[in-house]
């Protein structure tokens, strides 16, 4: 049987504290933890004290998420981007000084972001130069324009520039794509959750339709050799899931977090062992 890490995200939908999340993450029995990493965070506590709070549980810190919420302005001429830049840039450095070793990037954020430029180019490819610098790995994740990611990585080959790839992203913004294949010895961290093919859901695997014995086959066959994290999310905190909260829209009503996290541990499990 095939052993990867089990891996979950810090934030998995429910609102309780970092602490409270990760002793549950830890009780369920994942060894590792995806954290977000941003200048700030109105649900997580400050860098130094979740990078404390995951060794208390012993909890390796697999990869942590950059902030993206600014990104677009990267690819635009102007002050905003530069600041953005600079703000990115300082994220990466402090990953290198707490020993993070990956972090998982956006290059655009909506539907229609600004088209690929050359300032924004440029910008990447310097936050890719403090990352090479800080000696931190950045995983630039395929999203709802899979073909800025193409675009971007053939600009750059270095073996800490890679992929983050994002199973449900791929399912429901390019199923025409198997960004695992055409990016297989570049992948560099995995985001694995379930959606139903209309809606970028988060759902625990095997509570969607995807093809997981083709996802599993693909990652094997990949040079990745991490851990397979899952980054799924009870609906219950989303607009979407606060409309629709009910026995028959959401496979997870009414579930506490213990139950939630036990049916994710029992669905990677599956997937890793190519039951599910």
């Amino acid at each position: 049987m095939f052993n990867a890490t089990p891996a979950m995200a810090g934030w998995f939908g429910y609102p309780l504290e970092l602490s409270d999340r990760l002793r549950l993450i830890k009780e369920a029995g994942f060894q590792s933890v995806l954290l977000w990493w941003a200048v700030e965070s109105t649900f997580e506590p400050p860098v130094p004290q979740k990078l404390e709070t995951a060794a208390k549980y012993g909890l390796a810190v697999e990869n942590a998420h950059l902030q993206f919420d600014g990104v677009n302005s990267l690819w635009l001429d102007g002050c905003e981007g530069e600041h953005y830049c600079a703000e990115l840039a300082g994220l990466i450095a402090e990953a290198g000084v707490y020993g993070v070793p990956t972090l998982v990037v956006h290059l655009t954020r909506s539907l229609t972001p600004p088209p690929f430029s050359e300032i924004g180019c440029s910008r990447f490819l310097r936050l890719c130069e403090v990352a090479e610098r800080a000696g931190v790995t950045l995983a630039f994740e395929n999203l709802r324009a899979p073909e800025r990611l193409y675009e971007f990585l053939l600009r750059i080959d270095s073996p800490r520039i890679g992929v983050c790839f994002d199973s449900g992203h791929n399912h429901v913004f390019c199923p025409d794509r198997r960004i695992a294949v055409d990016f297989a010895s570049r992948i560099k961290a995995v985001h694995l959750h379930d959606n139903d093919g209309t809606r970028d859901a988060h759902n625990i695997p095997g509570d969607g339709t995807i093809d997981w014995t083709a996802v599993r086959r693909e990652l094997l066959a990949s040079a990745y050799a991490g851990a397979w994290s899952l980054e799924i999310e009870h609906p219950q905190t989303t607009e979407f899931g606060k409309a629709l909260l009910s026995a028959a829209d959401d496979p997870y009503f009414g579930m506490g977090p213990e139950e939630y996290l036990a049916r994710a541990f029992e669905a990677h499990r599956k997937l890793l062992e190519g039951v599910l």
